[in-house]
């Protein structure tokens, strides 16, 4: 069966990366507070020059827009793996879940579709939730499985 090969592949190859810690990265509160601390501390016989100044702000600036970009993306990306996971309502689907025993096949007609924390959720016919990352397979159900449902 495709799934028990797929499943057997990946459990043989399944190579866990570590979260990336966000906590270290410049945000703008960081960059503005720098900014002032740097403002604070200059050398009264060495000022920083205007230009210099107005390059940091400027950068400030950049960094604002990038984080709002940043944002409005994600705001986006979040609807299209949601619009890409109604279009599987009604389909069969085969998912490749991770469990304490390794990673296991799940299958079953998709009945609603939700999105908790940015990420899109599949509730199956079984009642199982299941992300649609986790979908290696969609098909038309059966006759017997739509009479059934």
């Amino acid at each position: 069966m495709l799934a028990q090969d797929i499943t057997n592949l990946l459990n043989s190859q399944v190579v866990h990366t570590p979260a990336r810690d966000t906590s270290t990265d410049l945000d703008k509160e960081s960059f503005l507070l720098l900014l002032v601390k740097q403002l604070a501390n200059q050398d009264p016989l060495d000022p920083m020059t205007n230009e210099e100044f107005v390059s940091q702000l400027a950068m400030f600036g950049t960094l604002e827009q990038e984080m709002n970009l940043n944002s409005s993306f994600e705001q986006f990306l979040s609807f299209q793996q949601l619009t890409q996971a109604s279009t599987l309502l009604g389909k069969e689907v085969i998912c490749l879940v991770q469990t304490s025993e390794g990673i296991i096949p799940v299958n079953g007609i998709v009945e609603q579709v939700m999105q908790v924390n940015g990420e899109a959720i599949l509730k199956l016919s079984d009642g199982s939730e299941v992300l649609l990352d986790s979908v290696v397979s969609v098909e038309n159900p059966s006759t017997e499985d739509r009479r059934g449902s």
